[in-house]
């Protein structure tokens, strides 16, 4: 078999977690998983980060609608 993402055979692959696959995507080798799990971490951190700040607005719009 071959990685899904770059074609490169001879190398062990890892299954891609459900949620993640497409129908072309389903495995792929060491190399595209390391970058493939640099770009999850930036993705969930940016996300993180999102998360909070709409949070702490929300909260900060309620205060201020419950107070007045």
């Amino acid at each position: 078999m071959a990685c899904d993402i770059c074609g490169k055979t001879g190398t062990p692959l890892s299954d891609l977690r459900e949620i993640y696959q497409t129908d072309e995507i389903k495995v792929m080798c060491p190399d595209c998983e390391k970058v493939v799990n640099k770009q999850l971490r930036s993705i969930q951190s940016m996300t993180g980060r999102l998360q909070r700040a709409l949070l702490q607005r929300f909260m900060g719009e309620r205060k201020e609608r419950i107070t007045k």
